[in-house]
């Protein structure tokens, strides 16, 4: 019998419906009944993130933890949260459940290791916060991992992706995006999605090299962990 799956979100709310619908698509289903069962808490009252990091911001973990608890309750027997920056906090939020709460980060860099060499230079599109203290970086350290300089990551980064979350994906953000991108120095062998509004902004966009989609990745780690033919 197929795993319940609970979905911690709201972080933002397209976010989690991007990921259901990623699930949706990649569950090879025959029937409609076949499909997960999916347990969401979609809560965009959780304090911000990249506030809490940076500015002292009141902390979004009592909150997190509050849903996660909410959802094992209910019956979830695995938990994904489709925000990366909130996997600063993301040994909080598994030591207040059970259950196992997906990592996100985790399963970027075991695809990285699968695919690009070590040593090589990988750019990184996150937020500003998720930058500055490592959430990536301290967790792929077999790659050099570029940024964008201060400008793109506050005129280009951030305001595509705070337009994402209000306005949806769309050409305006893309460009921005896109500008970040070709702005990277060294130019990268690859290229790390690693903000679901980033990645939502850039789906379908072609590189000349490979783009890690982690909200692709957590998608397909539910469906290939909690999916069993009916």
């Amino acid at each position: 019998m197929s795993k319940v799956v609970g979905i911690l979100g709201g972080m933002g709310p397209m976010s989690t419906v991007d990921l259901m619908r990623r699930i949706t698509e990649r569950t090879p289903a025959r029937a409609e009944r076949e499909h997960l069962r999916l347990l969401v808490d979609s809560r965009p009252q959780i304090p911000d993130r990249p506030a809490a990091l940076l500015a002292n911001g009141p902390s979004p973990v009592p909150m997190l933890q509050e849903s996660a608890r909410l959802l094992e309750g209910w019956g979830a027997e695995l938990i994904a949260v489709p925000c990366n920056t909130v996997h600063a906090f993301w040994k909080d939020i598994q030591d207040a459940v059970e259950v196992e709460v997906l990592d996100m980060i985790g399963l970027v860099g075991r695809q990285l290791a699968r695919s690009v060499p070590s040593g090589a230079s990988v750019g990184l599109l996150a937020t500003t916060a998720a930058g500055r203290v490592r959430v990536f970086h301290d967790r792929l350290p077999a790659y050099n991992l570029i940024t964008p300089d201060e400008e793109a990551q506050a005129d280009l980064v951030t305001g595509a992706i705070l337009q994402v979350k209000v306005e949806g994906p769309g050409p305006v953000p893309r460009e921005k995006l896109l500008r970040a991108v070709g702005g990277l120095s060294p130019r990268p062998a690859a290229l790390i999605a690693g903000c679901t509004e980033v990645e939502m902004a850039l789906d379908g966009v072609d590189l000349p090299f490979p783009v890690f989609r982690s909200m692709v990745l957590l998608a397909q780690e539910i469906v290939d962990r909690a999916w069993v033919e009916g």
